[in-house]
């Protein structure tokens, strides 16, 4: 990565102040918490303890004492993704929870309350995005340690009971409607996949994962255009973990197939310079392209060469 994209993105002297666009007079959350996981993932994070420290304040900043959330409103997340981004990345800076306790877990606290949330509040004709707003909440919580073993109990309960057996993803609200399933549904079940994992619970029909995942795979190796971003992360990190979780594999050559040529395309195109500056242009983009090379790495090191090791952050934080 070279160091002028990132400086581009700086936005004041102390450590860890950066911006989502460029040339911002002031530090905002998304700039801060994304230079930090871009850098964690990269394995340059090279700061003392009170340098970690520092960066964590910075990104300490934004949450809002009386709720508990993260307010950022330079990009289209909603306040649950800005909040267990910003959790995580307190958590993997400093080690230390979030300033301010978060109240709103007063409001799906119970069973009754989560399931409303999870059956009347969240978009799931829209889930990519929608699937942010249970999955932030959850990440949070288990972050801090304010998810207890049955809370997340009902939450995975829920989730097994509403996954399509015939895709591995969750297909409602109107969704199951469409002709057939599309990168929409493997985002929004991403957001949940790492949830599992993270929490050691069996993801729900593996087998049927990694078809359809392979079947959302275009000819380029990614899975949208012409450009990596977080949806090559969901693609990776989708086949990689359904395939650990299958005794034996299931289609071990095709994933891998898939996972060389996912590879193959992040790779020529963050490795091209003038690629990075014309089609990376705010800070958030190409954290989750850089998070699927990690995941690869991590599964078939070989196809992956970089100074360093890249490191997970799904690994250590479940959110990202």
């Amino acid at each position: 990565m070279a160091p002028e994209w990132i400086e581009q993105f700086r936005a004041g002297q102390g450590t860890g102040e950066y911006s989502f666009l460029p040339g911002m007079p002031r530090a905002d959350l998304y700039g801060s918490t994304d230079m930090f996981y871009l850098l964690y993932t990269l394995n340059q994070l090279d700061l003392s303890l009170e340098e970690r420290k520092q960066w964590a304040g910075v990104v300490a900043r934004f949450q809002d004492k009386g709720t508990g959330w993260f307010i950022e409103r330079s990009t289209l997340h909603p306040r649950e993704h800005a909040t267990a981004y910003a959790v995580g990345a307190i958590k993997l800076l400093a080690g230390l929870p979030p300033r301010h306790p978060l109240k709103f877990q007063e409001r799906v606290d119970t069973r009754e309350e989560l399931y409303d949330l999870l059956e009347n509040r969240v978009p799931w004709q829209g889930i990519w995005s929608g699937s942010h707003i249970p999955a932030g909440i959850a990440s949070a919580l288990i972050n801090t340690g304010q998810a207890s073993d049955e809370w997340l109990g009902w939450f995975f309960d829920w989730l097994d009971r509403e996954a399509d057996p015939a895709t591995g993803y969750w297909i409602r609200g109107g969704a199951e409607l469409k002709p057939a399933f599309t990168k929409e549904e493997m985002g929004g079940a991403f957001h949940f996949y790492f949830l599992y994992v993270y929490a050691g619970r069996p993801l729900p029909y593996p087998e049927r994962i990694i078809d359809s995942t392979l079947a959302l795979q275009n000819p380029n190796g990614l899975w949208d255009a012409d450009v990596p971003y977080c949806i090559d992360l969901d693609g990776v990190y989708a086949l990689i973990e359904a395939h650990k979780q299958i005794p034996g594999g299931y289609r071990t050559a095709d994933v891998l197939a898939s996972l060389d040529s996912a590879a193959a395309a992040i790779t020529s195109r963050l490795n091209n310079r003038e690629f990075v500056f014309e089609n990376y242009r705010e800070s958030h983009k190409i954290v989750g392209a850089l998070a699927a090379l990690a995941e690869i790495q991590a599964f078939v090191p070989e196809l992956i060469r970089t100074p360093r090791p890249l490191q997970s952050v799904l690994v250590a934080s479940p959110f990202i």
